[in-house]
């Protein structure tokens, strides 16, 4: 891991996120919401939506 690794360690798999570096998630900040509503039952009803494509 780098030694500026953000202060709450977020791992993230997906590859071609522009914040994702070593499967770490280099955001300035993190938003996950339902991807629903407001309530989510379980992991995949909700999803990050700090995503941004690395193009």
């Amino acid at each position: 891991m780098s030694d500026n690794a953000p202060c709450i360690k977020v791992k993230c798999g997906v590859e071609n996120c522009t914040y994702n570096k070593d499967y770490l998630c280099f955001a300035n900040g993190l938003e996950v919401n339902a991807m629903k509503g407001h309530k989510a039952g379980i992991s995949d009803e909700t999803c990050c939506t700090t995503f941004k494509d690395r193009e």
